[in-house]
C-alpha cells in the first residue's frame, strides 16, 4: 500500500500563510495533468503486475464482474425490492429476487413501491465516491450538497431531503449518517427506496430510504487491488479480498481495505480518508447461517464551509461571478464512524423462515468549517467558523419470521415481527459552538483571514435520546393469478427525551402510532406490475440550526401521507419505472424572524418516469424525468402560505449512454448529464437559484494481463466546468464541485 506524506498542523492540516496561499480561479483539470495521472496510474498497475508474474502478455476479453457473494451467506440480510441498472452484460441488470424489510423476500417487480439500486459493478463504473453520486441519474434524486467544499454529500428524493438520522440503513438497519459520508467500497449494493416507509421501517422522513447492503464472503477467491487518483492530486489504494474454507468450506470472510489522500480539485481542499470492512458467516447446517461484520471508516477535509446565507444581499448572485476559494485553508471536517452487527438465519422448510439481527453504530464529528452570511448586494460577508464535538450512538435488534400458505382459493405470504431501535446524541456545550468571528470578506475577491485559533472548552453532554418498540405484521394475499392485495400494520412506542447539560429531562414526546400499508396489484404479464398504494409514516419533529435564534429547540413528531399509482417493468432488454405519486407532510421552515417552526402542511405531487433499454447489441440508454409541484398549504404564516417548498426543483431530466466499442473489444463510453430546475431557498420564496445542467464521461476497458482480469476505468464529472448552487435548508446555499478528472485500475491476483 502506498504512503502518503503526512500533514503537520493541528489535527493534520497545516494553517497557511498569506505567502503561501493562493486563491485560482481556473479550473485545475489541464491537458498536460490528466495525461500525467492517467500515466501514473496505468504504470503502477503495470509494474505491479510485472512483479508478481515476471511477465506480461495481454488477451482481449469481454467485460469481466466481481464474484457473487455467497447465496445463501446471508440470507436475512435486509434489502430493498430494487431493479438495477448496471454498465455492461444483462444479466448485471436484473436483480431476481430480493429482500424488503418487513415485507420480506420477494421478486422486485412484484412490489407496489417504487425502488431503485446500484451494484458494485455500476458504483465503480460510475466512479461514484458516495450515494449521491451512485444515484445521480435518477430524476427523481436532487443534490443538495457535495462533500468537497462541503461538509458531506447528500440528496432529496421527490423534492423531500433523505433523513440523516433515520433514512440511512446497513443491512435494513438504522445506521446515523448525520453529515457524514458513507464509504461505498464495503458495499455490495446500494439501494433507494422513494417515499414513506413508515410499515417497513418505523419512524423516517418521506424522502426515502437509503439501504447498504455489506459486501458478503465470495464462494470463488477473490483477490482483488485498485489504485485510484483524482485530479488535482489524490491518490487512493483498495483491497478486496474474499472466499471460504474450512471443513466443507462453511466459513467464510471479505475483507475491504481503502487508503485515500490528496489535495482535491478545489481551491484549498485536503482530504483524507481510511476505511476498513471485515465480514464473515459461518454455515453451521445447510439450513442454519450465522454472519458477524464490523465495519471502521474515517475522514477528514480541510477547506470547508458550513453553508451560506444570502438573506442579505436579496438574492443568489450568479455562480459564475463568484469565486471559488471561499473557504479558508484552516477550516476542517472530521468525521469516523463504526458499525457491527450480527444475524442468525434459519430456514425451517421450503415455506417458512426465520432470522434475528443486531446491529451496533456509532459517529463522532468535529466540527471546523465556517458560515458565510452575506451581508449586501456588493457580496461582502462576515465569516464565522463553528468549532465543536457531537456524537450519535445507535442499537436495533431484530426479529422476524416469513412463510406462505392458504386458505382456500386465497395465497398469503405473510412476514410478522418485533423490532427495537435505540439513538443517543451527545451535544457540545462548549464556547465554539457560539460560533467564533473569523472577520470579513468579498465573494468576488475573498482574502485570507486570522486563525482564531484559540484553546476552546469542549463540553460534550447527552443531549437527546430516541427509543423504538415495533411490532409489525403483512399480508400479501393472492386473489388470482394477476391480481393480489397487500395489507401491512406496523404498531410502534416512540419516546423521544430531550436533556439539558445538567442531566435533567427537558422535552419529552411520546406516541403510539399504528403505521398502515395497503396495496392493489395487477401483473399486466409476469415481468410487469401495475399498482396502487397507500402509506402512513411518522417521523422526528425538526430542530432549530445554530443559525436560528431558538437554537437548539427540537419540536414534536411529523405525520405524512402518501398515494402513488404506478408500473414498472423487467424485461430482458428493456426496463421501466412510471409513479404518479401525492405526499402530505407536516411542514418544518424557519420564519423570517428566524425562528425555526412547525406549521401546516407540505405538499409535493407529481410524475416520476425512469427506465433502460438496450439498442442493438452495443447500445444501452437510460434516463428519466422528475415534474414535481409542491405547496404549502394550512399555514399561518402568510408570507409561507401557498408557496413552493425549498430545495425541491419544478423538473429534473437525466439520460445516459452506454456503448461497447466493437473496434477495441472490451472497451466501454459513456456519456450522462442531469439537468436540475430552478429551486427556492427560503420557505418564504424570497430567494432562489436557478436551474442547471451538468454533463459527466467515463470510458471502462477490461482486459486480462498475465492471465489476470484488469479493468481501467476514467471519468470526467462536470465537463463544461459549470458554475452553480445547491441549497439545503434553513435558507443555506452551497457551491457545486467544480470539473474533477478521476481514474482508476483494478487488477485480480
Amino acid at each position: 500500500m502506498l504512503h502518503h506524506r503526512p500533514l503537520a498542523g493541528r489535527g493534520f492540516a497545516r494553517p497557511r500563510t498569506a505567502h503561501d496561499l493562493t486563491f485560482p480561479h481556473a479550473s485545475p483539470l489541464s491537458p498536460s495533468s490528466v495525461s500525467r495521472a492517467v500515466a501514473g496510474v496505468f504504470a503502477i498497475c503495470a509494474a505491479s503486475l510485472t512483479l508478481a508474474s515476471g511477465s506480461v502478455y495481454a488477451q482481449q476479453a469481454s467485460q469481466t464482474s466481481d464474484p457473487q457473494p455467497a447465496a445463501n451467506a446471508s440470507q436475512g440480510t435486509a434489502a430493498l425490492p430494487a431493479t438495477t441498472v448496471s454498465a455492461g452484460r444483462d444479466d448485471d441488470i436484473k436483480v431476481e429476487r430480493v429482500s424488503s424489510g418487513a415485507l420480506g423476500t420477494r421478486r422486485a417487480v412484484d412490489t407496489p413501491f417504487s425502488v431503485v439500486a446500484v451494484n458494485s459493478e455500476q458504483i465503480k463504473n460510475q466512479m461514484a465516491q458516495t450515494a449521491t453520486d451512485a444515484f445521480k441519474y435518477d430524476p427523481a434524486v436532487t443534490t443538495l450538497s457535495e462533500n468537497k467544499r462541503n461538509e458531506n454529500s447528500y440528496f432529496a428524493v421527490r423534492g423531500m431531503r433523505v433523513d440523516m438520522l433515520d433514512g440511512t440503513k446497513v443491512d435494513g438497519q438504522n445506521f446515523v449518517s448525520w453529515q457524514a459520508d458513507i464509504p461505498l467500497e464495503p458495499f455490495e449494493q446500494v439501494e433507494l427506496l422513494k417515499g414513506l416507509s413508515g410499515f417497513m421501517y418505523g419512524f423516517g422522513a418521506p424522502g426515502g430510504i437509503v439501504n447498504y447492503v455489506l459486501k458478503r464472503p465470495t464462494d470463488e477467491p477473490l483477490r482483488q487491488f485498485s489504485v485510484g487518483y483524482e485530479a488535482s492530486n489524490v491518490w487512493s489504494e483498495k483491497l478486496d479480498l474474499g472466499g471460504r474454507f474450512g471443513p466443507d468450506n462453511r466459513f467464510g470472510y471479505r475483507l475491504n481495505v481503502v487508503n485515500e489522500e490528496g489535495n482535491t480539485a478545489e481551491p484549498n481542499n485536503h482530504v483524507r480518508r481510511k476505511t476498513i470492512s471485515l465480514a464473515t458467516d459461518w454455515r453451521i447446517t445447510p439450513d442454519l447461517t450465522w454472519t458477524a461484520d464490523v465495519a471502521y471508516w474515517k475522514r477528514q477535509t480541510t477547506g470547508t464551509l458550513f453553508g451560506m446565507n444570502f438573506s442579505g444581499a436579496g438574492a443568489v448572485p450568479d455562480a459564475n461571478k463568484v469565486a471559488r476559494n471561499l473557504a479558508q485553508p484552516f477550516t476542517y471536517y472530521e468525521t469516523d464512524s463504526l458499525t457491527a452487527g450480527t444475524s442468525l438465519d434459519y430456514r425451517i422448510n421450503d415455506q417458512w423462515k426465520a432470522n434475528f439481527k443486531y446491529r451496533f453504530a456509532r459517529l463522532n464529528r468535529l466540527n471546523g468549517d465556517s458560515f458565510l452570511s452575506v451581508l449586501n448586494a456588493a457580496g461582502d460577508y462576515a465569516d464565522t467558523q463553528y468549532k465543536w464535538k457531537t456524537a450519535y450512538y445507535y442499537q436495533a435488534w431484530d426479529a422476524m419470521m416469513q412463510g406462505k400458505f392458504t386458505t382456500g382459493p386465497l395465497k398469503h405470504d405473510v412476514v410478522f415481527g418485533v423490532a427495537y431501535q435505540s439513538q443517543v446524541k451527545l451535544n457540545d456545550n462548549g464556547d465554539g459552538g457560539n460560533g467564533i468571528s473569523l472577520g470579513t470578506s468579498n465573494i468576488y475577491n475573498p482574502s485570507l483571514l486570522p486563525n482564531q485559533d484559540v484553546g476552546l472548552n469542549y463540553q460534550p453532554y447527552r443531549s437527546e435520546k430516541i427509543s423504538q418498540r415495533a411490532i409489525y405484521a403483512s399480508d400479501t394475499i393472492g386473489i388470482t393469478s394477476r391480481i393480489s392485495l397487500l395489507a401491512g400494520l406496523r404498531y410502534t412506542q416512540f419516546n423521544d427525551d430531550l436533556y439539558d447539560i445538567t442531566g435533567q429531562t427537558g422535552a419529552s414526546y411520546r406516541a403510539k402510532p399504528v403505521s398502515p400499508t395497503v396495496a392493489l396489484m395487477y401483473k399486466t404479464d409476469n415481468d410487469s406490475t401495475a399498482y396502487v398504494s397507500y402509506v402512513e409514516s411518522l417521523e422526528p419533529g425538526g430542530s432549530a440550526s445554530i443559525t436560528n435564534v431558538n437554537f437548539p429547540q427540537t419540536f414534536g413528531p411529523l405525520t405524512s401521507k402518501q398515494y402513488e399509482v404506478g408500473w414498472k417493468a423487467d424485461k430482458q432488454t428493456w426496463g421501466a419505472n412510471l409513479a404518479l405519486f401525492r405526499v402530505e407532510r407536516g411542514y418544518g421552515y424557519t420564519n423570517q424572524a428566524n425562528y425555526y417552526v412547525q406549521d401546516g402542511t407540505q405538499r409535493f405531487q407529481g410524475l416520476d418516469a425512469s427506465g433502460w433499454v438496450r439498442l442493438a447489441r452495443d447500445w444501452r440508454v437510460m434516463g428519466g424525468v422528475l415534474l414535481l409541484n409542491t405547496k404549502a398549504v394550512d399555514v399561518d404564516d402568510l408570507s409561507v402560505a401557498g408557496k413552493r417548498i425549498f430545495a425541491a426543483p419544478r423538473y429534473v431530466v437525466t439520460g445516459r449512454v452506454e456503448y461497447d466499442t466493437p473496434f477495441v473489444r472490451g472497451l466501454t463510453l459513456a456519456a450522462g448529464v442531469k439537468v436540475t430546475g430552478q429551486q427556492e431557498v427560503d420557505a418564504a420564496n424570497t430567494l432562489s437559484i436557478p436551474a442547471y445542467t451538468a454533463i459527466d464521461l467515463s470510458a471502462k476497458y477490461a482486459t486480462r494481463i498475465a492471465g489476470k482480469s484488469v479493468v481501467l476505468r476514467a471519468a470526467i464529472n462536470n465537463l463544461t466546468d459549470k458554475h452553480y448552487w445547491t441549497t439545503t435548508y434553513n435558507g443555506f446555499v452551497l457551491p457545486g464541485s467544480t470539473r474533477t478528472f478521476l481514474a482508476s485500475a483494478t487488477m485480480d491476483f
